[in-house]
């Protein structure tokens, strides 16, 4: 495999779109936090959880067959992207149908308006979602990279533009529409030069994908909503005012994490395909991979509890204040989530998509009730507060029932990959709570007295204690 062709090119080039693009969606957050009010932000989740769960179907399952198939044929892709074009078209047509029952859902008459023009991104992904799956399969992540970064940027741009233009809840939606637009003409324009499908759509070509394709889609759409159902229900039963400070917390917190994970999943997924009968080397890959996870979400997320009454305010103003508590509470949900989330690479890897959606349906029916739990005797801390003892449990299930099954017993070896640099980080957290004690200025001061401490203390203590751990991160062997 060339160096351009490797997994360790790859993790170092998604690392670096992940962090242009957190960036600029920090810098988009932020501004639009001090513009609009939290409704609008409310109401944009609302969107963003139908048409995130549309897309799932849009999909029909197939990128991740794609993938994992290592005998695709040219006649074979050219059906694969008629049929994502065709059920594109019928997902956009349903959404439309549906807009009166998704605004009586949420008894909020503004969404229909926006709804309208915010579905087009369902169309407008279609056209190039092929072409990126293509990519990701062979590897090549600096072409991913630029795009990604490029779409980005033109989407953050139009969202901010707008916004400052008093377009209200409507620039997020120019933002996002921007973001697909752009993001699909340039993976049409690259994969239509060296993947041109050819005028052909027959059945016979789609056999085997629609099976793995069925089972990925159900599991999609099942993990969509389990990592949703918060949100809707918070829509549903308290209001965008509500939703729109635990949208902010949800943003700050999951999301970037969720980007973060994706660096190395991503470029994990398709290795872990090609040495999938390999089970000692896709072992050492998948832990190598939870140690990387954690050496940087953890501190990250740690740290954000910590520094999150001085850094809400000074970045979004004091109107946020309610963000403080669940940013604080969500931290250490992240954290869950970013240490089982690897397992979906080797599920796939494995061809067990299957046993993914098993997984999911378990988690989707506790969710339910855990988050109806919190509502119930609490409001949106209530919530939270549920999402992290499930989330305690789902931790140990995981080993259980899935990484045992998939790599073979290594408890131990798991465990060291993650409780040393939680050590550290929570003694980097210890230091960090007590500077507000010591310093007596503004709390910008505060803040960046905070920021600058714990990451020199985090730093220094993995250089000084966890030298091979350093070394294995450098090399970044998979």
């Amino acid at each position: 495999m060339s160096h351009k062709n490797s997994a360790p090119f790859g993790v170092k080039w998604t690392s670096f779109s992940t962090a242009i693009t957190t960036g600029l969606q920090f810098l988009q957050l932020a501004i639009l936090a001090n513009i609009l009010s939290p409704e609008d932000f409310g109401l944009m989740a609302m969107i963003l959880v139908v048409i995130g769960f549309a897309q799932a179907y849009a999909d029909m399952g197939i990128s991740n067959a794609i993938i994992h198939r290592q005998d695709i044929t040219k006649e074979q892709l050219s059906s694969l992207y008629w049929l994502n074009i065709f059920a594109g078209i019928i997902v956009y047509l349903l959404l439309l149908i549906l807009i009166p029952i998704v605004v009586k859902i949420f008894d909020e008459p503004r969404l229909s308006d926006l709804m309208y023009w915010a579905i087009i991104v369902i169309i407008t992904t279609a056209f190039g979602q092929q072409f990126q799956i293509l990519l990701q399969k062979y590897l090549q992540f600096k072409t991913l990279s630029i795009v990604e970064i490029i779409a980005a940027f033109f989407g953050t741009m139009i969202a901010i533009i707008t916004a400052l233009r008093g377009q209200g809840v409507f620039s997020l939606i120019w933002g996002q529409i921007g973001n697909s637009i752009i993001k699909s003409i340039m993976f049409a324009y690259i994969g239509w030069k060296k993947w041109r499908p050819c005028l052909r759509f027959k059945y016979s070509d789609l056999d085997g994908y629609l099976r793995f394709g069925f089972y990925q889609m159900g599991e999609k759409s099942i993990n969509f909503i389990i990592s949703h159902l918060d949100q809707f229900l918070i829509g549903v039963f308290i209001g965008a005012q509500a939703l729109g400070f635990y949208n902010l917390a949800y943003n700050l917190v999951i999301q970037p994490i969720l980007k973060i994970n994706q660096i190395l999943t991503r470029v994990a997924f398709p290795f872990f395909s090609k040495i999938q009968f390999n089970i000692e080397r896709l072992k050492n890959g998948y832990l190598l991979t939870i140690k990387l996870l954690c050496f940087i979400n953890i501190p990250l997320l740690i740290g954000l509890a910590v520094v999150a009454p001085y850094f809400v305010p000074v970045v979004f103003g004091d109107k946020w204040l309610p963000v403080v508590l669940l940013v604080q509470i969500l931290a250490f949900v992240a954290i869950l989530r970013s240490i089982g989330n690897p397992i979906g690479s080797l599920l796939l890897a494995k061809g067990r998509a299957d046993l993914g959606f098993k997984w999911n349906v378990m988690v989707l029916i506790t969710l339910i009730i855990g988050i109806y739990l919190g509502l119930y005797f609490g409001d949106v801390i209530g919530v939270t507060i549920s999402l992290l003892i499930l989330n305690i449990i789902y931790s140990f299930l995981n080993y259980l029932i899935l990484i045992r099954k998939m790599v073979g017993p290594c408890l131990k070896e798991y465990l060291l990959a993650i409780f040393p640099t939680l050590g550290i980080s929570i003694l980097m957290a210890i230091i960090v709570a007590i500077i507000p004690v010591i310093i007596n200025q503004s709390d910008g001061i505060i803040l960046f007295s905070q920021i600058l401490i714990g990451v020199i203390i985090y730093f220094s203590l993995n250089f000084t204690l966890r030298k091979q751990h350093i070394r294995e991160i450098k090399q970044l062997d998979l």
